[in-house]
């Protein structure tokens, strides 16, 4: 299993930003701004993302969601 370290990462593994907005259902100017400006996801698409990484056997820290305790 890969484990990807930053929001960069995660979106270039999981297709780029377009597959994302897709899995996401965000426009692409919100979702342009996670791995550039924030380094980070809305909490609402960690389910979605999570479950299209493992599909792709890899993992990502959840704190990149900004998830505490999981």
């Amino acid at each position: 299993m890969k484990h990807l370290t930053t929001a960069r990462e995660v979106v270039e593994h999981l297709g780029g930003l377009e597959r994302v907005c897709e899995l996401t259902q965000a426009k692409s100017k919100t979702a342009y701004n996670w791995p550039t400006r924030a380094k980070s996801f809305p909490a609402s698409t960690y389910v979605v993302m999570q479950r299209a990484l493992r599909r792709r056997n890899a993992s990502a820290p959840a704190h990149l969601w900004n998830q505490r305790g999981v």
